[in-house]
């Protein structure tokens, strides 16, 4: 199991009232959901493993959302899958990506 930290400084982001009114978590969570669809898109969707890592993903995201926690847990294939889109994705740089990134690099064992 690894824990990731879902805590962004949103103070460094050049945010839309609609994203400025989120918590860090929900805006971390949107980029996380959104780079493993783009991951689908490049290689023209996922299979029925990868679907369910996702699905378990964004379960953890809205859990910790829903109990207004900062961090989840996750299986190694999941944080494994993880990896492997934010690696592969084509993304263009910029700091909200960056800190996201960061924070999956930074995926600590239990």
């Amino acid at each position: 199991m690894k824990t990731l930290n879902l805590k962004i400084d949103l103070s460094k982001l050049n945010l839309g009232p609609e994203d400025k009114a989120k918590n860090p978590v929900e805006v971390a969570g949107a980029v996380i959901s959104n780079v493993i669809l783009n991951y689908a898109q490049q290689v023209r969707g996922l299979d029925e493993k990868e679907r369910r890592q996702f699905y378990k993903i964004s379960d953890a995201i809205d859990e910790a959302k829903k109990n207004n926690k900062d961090e989840i847990l996750l299986e190694d294939d999941w944080a494994g899958f993880l990896r492997k889109c934010f690696r592969e994705s084509k993304l263009s740089p910029n700091e909200l990506l960056r800190q996201v990134e960061d924070l999956i690099i930074g995926l600590k064992d239990n």
